[in-house]
């Protein structure tokens, strides 16, 4: 009789855990089982809003659900990273956005948010910064730059709208034996106007230049990645240089932490087709935004060696 009731306890038990797991597989496996926001952290227009819109009726059909966006734009990109850390990690609210505020912003500004806060979902794609200069500078590289500068006896104004190109001119203006001076612009589309208007030496941006330096009306000194650019390999990066670490700002596609794995993975694969349809290719192509699909697991090993790098400058600046 006990041997019976030992048994009976066994399969009451299994029985429960079924049913537990019977309760919770069916909230993750129909998944989406409503609309997903994407919050786009920019105002619309910019690159990274243009090229979320070019995902979404692929990344629907996929999903069976629909996608909005949302633009919640300020403190570049910290007002909608802000928001999303304090969101529900289900898998419904993510945000597309620029690594850089995610990874440095943290480090050189009190923010409600910090890298532990997110999970990376995907990384969408890659801005393709360079440093520029109108094509009446008399300088075309870092070294005529740096010669001009000491020339001159005075600091270079750069155009400045991201702590990612105060920290990049910093770091390069140390190095290489140069003051720096911000001026202030908004966004990539500022920092090209102040370029043609001849109002500062050098601007950064993380694709905006390409379209000036092609039309002939500028010119680019060097890549600020590491490595080469993708889109413009013939452009000397920052290891080219000679330097132990460039910058390279992404666009991730982020979730809450605590955000379950199997619906990273229904979002990463709706995502992928997405990322590699003609039409995000062609966005990507005209705003020179490198868009190369990488998985959850890459992603979230990308911002870990960015946040890296950023520490890595840091340190070296001060």
């Amino acid at each position: 009789m006990k041997l019976i009731k030992t048994i009976s306890n066994i399969g009451v038990a299994a029985a429960a855990l079924t049913l537990a797991v019977g309760a919770s597989a069916p909230a993750v496996a129909a998944f989406p089982e409503k609309p997903v926001t994407i919050m786009v952290a920019y105002a619309p227009g910019g690159g990274t809003d243009v090229t979320v819109r070019a995902l979404v009726d692929i990344m629907s059909k996929k999903l069976g659900q629909s996608v909005l966006v949302q633009n919640v734009s300020g403190a570049g990109g910290g007002v909608a990273a802000a928001r999303l850390a304090k969101s529900k990690p289900d898998g419904y609210t993510v945000m597309a956005t620029n690594s850089v505020s995610i990874t440095l912003e943290p480090l050189v500004k009190k923010t409600l948010y910090d890298l532990d806060d997110f999970v990376t979902v995907a990384m969408i794609g890659e801005f393709q910064g360079a440093v520029f200069a109108n094509k009446e500078k008399p300088f075309s590289s870092l070294d005529d730059l740096a010669a001009f500068a000491k020339q001159e006896k005075r600091p270079v104004k750069f155009a400045s709208f991201l702590s990612v190109d105060r920290l990049v001119m910093k770091f390069v203006g140390k190095q290489k034996g140069f003051d720096v001076i911000p001026v202030p612009v908004k966004g990539g589309s500022g920092a090209v106007q102040a370029v043609l208007a001849g109002d500062v030496d050098v601007a950064w941006s993380g694709g905006s230049w390409a379209p000036i330096v092609a039309a002939g009306d500028a010119k680019a000194l060097f890549a600020t990645s590491y490595d080469p650019l993708r889109m413009a390999p013939d452009l000397i990066s920052m290891k080219g240089l000679g330097f132990p670490f460039g910058t390279t700002a992404y666009v991730p596609l982020m979730a809450p932490k605590g955000t379950p794995p199997e619906v990273l993975k229904i979002l990463a694969d709706a995502l992928k087709p997405a990322v590699e349809s003609d039409l995000a290719q062609g966005v990507g192509k005209k705003r020179n935004i490198d868009l190369t699909f990488r998985d959850t697991k890459t992603a979230n090993e990308i911002m870990a060696k960015e946040r890296e790098a950023y520490l890595k400058i840091q340190e070296s600046i001060k």
